[in-house]
């Protein structure tokens, strides 16, 4: 008797000749190490990965998944990200930074092993299989350079793509836990991923119906780990989200700025005929009713994200945000049998992919593109003048720090004097700026590094937005609310307009939202506070006040 797996041509390899065997393989294997090759040349860590390089000596050190000792605010978007690179660091005593960069690479290639082999499963074993979608994803710089770069992106593609293979396996009689369990984990790899879990767990369930008793264990299973976590998140930092959706108002609708983001990547790359070649093609020709949901879910689910990002306006990094949108569109058509027309868009898209790898790249004068969109990659190459920076010190000789190795204490703000700290504070040295990654690595893990930018300060990302600037870089507090949240009562300030707007500043901090958002993230955690911050997540999660006159940083 044929099992299910071999008559929807799962390819475990029995029957199949030896020779197609071997092919199948050779793609699969080719295209992994394509992009490890790509991903290692074009390797280098950001700003913002050293924010979480941060976070995560914090947590090694014993200090808890914070930023700062002190002040419980979730810096780092990707929950999984942060323990992963936590565990890997841990058991191989690596630097944060390199080790950051070398697990985004390898889940970057693993994610690309695991979208060709699923689309083997789906289009069966028995064929010859030509690389045609994979082409795409291996020929886009953005793919290449968001495989380091110490960010969850290659985490990203790893959980989609793994997802997906786990999906096709479950529907041609495989096991079903490990596919709902995975899937659980899509908010914790990345919030907006939640986007992506209702899809594929409707397919899993349209495909492998069990009756609604055992579908509610699955849902159960699958939601267990990201509802314990979010009762920790509330009851720890005292937020419904991570604090960094807050500094970038993740929930505001911002339409123009996200088809201007969306357009920069497909304009500059030339990718509306490959991806109107290739999207038709993956439903094309779906007979069975497997085939159809195993092809459309990723398709639709990859709307989904492309409609979140025109919603929240992109970001600040080239090509970053449509990098999960892409390899979603893509998946069914990562590989396809080799067939006439197959073989003549496999021909179209080699063609697109060579003139890409060659010439196409972002056109950006000075890096800097239309509304702020950046290369990132190019930015910081060209800072660091070094080719790969992938460690903190490649940041740090070019953004040295003049207080580091220097015993400074006090508040430290650009443009001030520095003045004295107050005597509670866990610290004796606070630095501000909102450069935060490289301001970070730069000092020891008791000094409070204080971030303008509210990524990970708990006052400036409830602020109101106050510039329509780069996505994340539009709440930069003014250097008086520093001063009334870290400065020692009685200092004096020579200037009396600022003397007087620091005292109005500190009267409203003692106010009851004020104070109540800072107490959530500074107050010994005792069970009373566990309680108090989970209660009151909510309104503390939308609770806003406005600045006046405040100076946007360069963009």
């Amino acid at each position: 008797m044929v099992s299910l797996e071999a008559a929807h041509g799962a390819p475990a390899g029995e029957g199949v000749p030896r020779p197609v065997r071997i092919w199948n393989h050779v793609v699969t294997v080719a295209a992994a190490a394509a992009m490890a090759f790509a991903g290692w040349q074009n390797r280098w860590i950001s700003d913002d990965g050293l924010i979480a390089v941060r976070t995560v000596r914090q947590l090694l050190a014993g200090n808890g998944p914070v930023y700062n000792i002190g002040e419980r605010v979730e810096a780092n978007t990707s929950t999984v990200w942060t323990y992963l690179v936590a565990a890997v660091s841990w058991l191989s005593g690596g630097d944060v930074a390199y080790v950051s960069v070398l697990v985004g690479l390898a889940c970057a290639v693993g994610a690309v092993a695991f979208a060709v082999s699923g689309a083997m499963r789906l289009h069966g074993a028995g064929h010859r299989f030509l690389p045609v979608a994979v082409l795409v994803v291996l020929a886009l710089p953005p793919f290449w350079e968001y495989a380091t770069s110490g960010l969850e992106s290659g985490l990203m593609l790893l959980w989609m793509a793994a997802s997906w293979w786990l999906l096709v396996r479950a529907a041609s009689g495989g096991p079903v836990l490990p596919v709902v369990i995975v899937l659980g984990l899509a908010p914790l790899v990345r919030p907006e991923l939640a986007l992506v879990y209702p899809v594929f767990f409707g397919a899993l369930l349209a495909l492998r119906w069990p009756g609604w008793p055992t579908a509610a264990r699955w849902f159960a299973v699958s939601v267990a780990l990201p509802v314990a976590y979010q009762v920790f998140r509330m009851g720890y930092y005292g937020l419904l989200v991570p604090n960094t959706a807050l500094a970038k108002e993740a929930g505001e609708s911002r339409w123009a700025r996200g088809l201007l983001y969306a357009a920069d990547t497909v304009l500059t790359y030339q990718l509306l005929g490959p991806l109107l070649a290739l999207v038709p093609l993956a439903l094309w020709g779906r007979r069975t009713r497997r085939d159809l949901v195993l092809s459309a879910a990723p398709i639709a689910a990859g709307l989904l994200m492309l409609l979140y990002v025109l919603r929240v306006g992109g970001d600040f990094m080239h090509g970053r945000m449509m990098l999960p949108v892409l390899l979603l569109l893509l998946l069914p058509a990562m590989v396809l049998p080799l067939r006439a027309v197959t073989g003549l868009v496999c021909a179209t898209v080699t063609l697109w992919a060579v003139v890409c790898v060659v010439a196409l790249r972002v056109p950006y004068p000075q890096v800097i593109g239309p509304d702020g969109i950046a290369d990132e990659r190019g930015f910081y190459v060209a800072s660091t003048r070094d080719p790969h920076p992938v460690t903190a010190e490649s940041h740090l000789r070019a953004r040295a720090h003049p207080l580091i190795g220097g015993g400074a204490t006090g508040l430290h703000v650009p443009g001030l004097a520095p003045v004295p700290l107050r005597d509670d504070l866990p610290a004796r040295l606070a630095v501000a700026g909102n450069v935060l990654g490289a301001v970070g690595v730069s000092f020891p893990l008791d000094v409070l590094v204080v971030d303008q930018l509210g990524l990970a300060n708990a006052l400036g990302s409830h602020m109101e937005l106050a510039c329509g600037q780069r996505v994340g870089h539009e709440k930069p507090l003014p250097a008086e609310y520093l001063l009334a949240d870290y400065m020692a009562g009685g200092t004096p300030l020579p200037d009396q307009r600022l003397r007087a707007e620091v005292e109005r500043i500190r009267g409203d901090l003692a106010t009851a939202p004020y104070r109540d958002l800072l107490d959530a993230t500074r107050a010994p955690l005792t069970p009373g506070r566990f309680w108090d911050n989970l209660v009151g997540a909510p309104a503390r999660t939308t609770f806003r006040f406005p600045t006046s006159g405040t100076p946007c940083p360069p963009s």
